[in-house]
């Protein structure tokens, strides 16, 4: 008896307990919390799919999700600091098969935080299966459709790139005309793109620190707002963030015409990833030896880039309109610009006060992304890529961002394995702390405007301060931090 004890304790592993019993309790607290009251196929039995679930949910609903969040955020990081202390194969296998667990406890949640992805499923049926364009024809004109009654944006086209839409309508195609399938393969769409991002994020610490490798999969495997907004809500965030990932994988592999090329791709998705690409060129352009292979590299760039683009638009193109860029000029919701929009609005109208505001932060946004790519060029490429890439998305989300919605929170989740110790630090904070706007306002504030309407007046610049007012200070508290750290070192 005394042998078996002392076997069980020379194989004791604490850290394996720990990453066991935090999959285990997270499990059970999103089954309780999301899909037992929230069950896809209970919901649509009772022809309750349609409408804002989560603005309907009430008091006891916001303190479900809300308990939900915090447990679970809590027992992230007790698993995060248990992948540290151990790289074993069993460890390996709970966070893979924790996070394949996570992920079907998800997939069987009804959309709750918005109706997004019943505007991505009409849009790939006006492709895969009426064979008309999306960025041309409209939801509303297909009235006798059987999911019509489900999108919200009906007179609207879409409002991403080509290479989304074009697997959009393949997926739309291959699911038929049953919601619950659409609902499902529309899940799994940008999910498939989920698990390549933890396998790129393996790919590239195992080359780069091997050490971290077990804790990155676990950040972005695990994260519960990625699992939530990917896997629950269907948002298609981290389909565009994986061609980042993806590039900075293939920058530290030296493939910087490759790395180039997966931005162009994540920008066919959504624009985002076109701010990145002047950094990618210029370490690519600077980590070459001579100038002949700095223009060849330039120009054999240049060109599969324009080849990309050119054949994911032309089935598509629709003038200046294929864009949306006057569509984009126009929506203001929760950021700094909406604010600046509002206290403009009164003295200018909205067209003008929209056009001043849009072309205010755009040049703003170019001179920042102008400034953080020409530094990128100078320090060790991939790792300063990630940096680079990381300050130009932050600065968008917390300074120049039109239209902020709490799930683009993924984007900076998303990269957070690969950073450096602050960095990683915000952006996990970041990714949770602007869940405030679910959390808080659409549960609590919005659904008491009808009966309040004097709410709405403040509403808007109160979610600006709260949902990215504390992210922001937080960044220029840590900014200050940062410099008084170097000048102290330096003398």
């Amino acid at each position: 008896m005394e042998k078996i004890f002392n076997r069980f304790r020379t194989n004791f592993d604490p850290a394996i307990i720990k990453l066991t019993g935090v999959a285990l309790g997270s499990l059970v607290i999103y089954y309780l919390a999301f899909t037992v009251p929230t069950n896809l196929l209970t919901l649509y039995q009772r022809n309750s799919l349609i409408g804002s679930l989560l603005q309907h949910a009430g008091l006891a609903g916001f303190l479900r999700i809300s308990a939900a969040f915090i447990s679970t955020g809590l027992l992230y990081f007790v698993g995060y600091r248990a992948a540290h202390q151990t790289s074993s194969k069993t460890a390996w296998m709970i966070v893979i098969g924790g996070t394949l667990a996570f992920i079907v406890t998800f997939l069987f949640m009804a959309p709750l935080d918005a109706r997004d992805i019943y505007d991505n499923v009409f849009h790939g049926r006006i492709l895969g299966v009426y064979g008309a364009n999306p960025f041309r024809d409209l939801i509303s004109q297909f009235p006798n459709d059987p999911f019509f009654k489900y999108p919200w944006w009906k007179d609207s086209p879409s409002a991403y790139g080509p290479l989304w839409e074009t697997l959009a309508g393949i997926t739309a195609w291959l699911a038929g005309d049953k919601i619950i399938t659409n609902i499902l393969a529309f899940k799994i769409l940008p999910g498939l793109f989920h698990l390549a991002s933890v396998a790129v994020v393996i790919l590239y610490l195992r080359r780069i620190e091997p050490e971290r490798a077990l804790p990155g999969a676990l950040l972005i495997g695990w994260n519960p707002v990625v699992l939530y907004e990917t896997w629950g809500n269907g948002h298609n965030d981290i389909a565009m963030i994986f061609w980042v990932l993806l590039a900075a994988l293939l920058i530290s592999q030296k493939q910087y015409s490759l790395g180039t090329l997966s931005l162009v791709a994540g920008t066919l998705i959504k624009f985002i990833p076109v701010l990145l690409i002047p950094a990618a060129m210029l370490i690519g352009y600077h980590s070459l030896e001579n100038f002949k292979s700095r223009v060849w590299f330039i120009a054999k760039t240049s060109l599969a880039g324009a080849f990309l683009i050119l054949i994911t638009y032309i089935p598509f193109w629709n003038g200046a309109a294929t864009f949306s860029i006057g569509r984009r000029m126009q929506m203001f919701t929760t950021s700094l610009p909406t604010v600046m929009y509002n206290i403009l609005n009164p003295a200018l109208g909205g067209s003008e006060a929209a056009r001043l505001v849009s072309l205010g932060t755009l040049g703003l946004l170019a001179i920042f992304t102008l400034i953080q790519s020409l530094r990128s060029q100078k320090q060790e490429s991939s790792k300063d890529f990630l940096q680079t890439a990381f300050n130009i998305l932050a600065f968008y989300l917390l300074v120049t961002c039109l239209w902020f919605q709490q799930w683009y929170g993924i984007w900076l989740i998303s990269l957070a394995p690969l950073l450096p110790a602050p960095s990683r630090r915000y952006a996990l904070f970041f990714g949770f702390w602007v869940m405030s706007k679910q959390l808080i306002f659409v549960q609590l504030f919005i659904p008491a405007i009808p009966n309040k309407p004097e709410m709405a007046m403040w509403l808007e610049p109160l979610m600006a301060l709260i949902v990215l007012g504390i992210p922001l200070i937080y960044a220029l508290l840590d900014l200050r931090t940062s410099r008084r750290l170097k000048v102290a070192y330096a003398t």
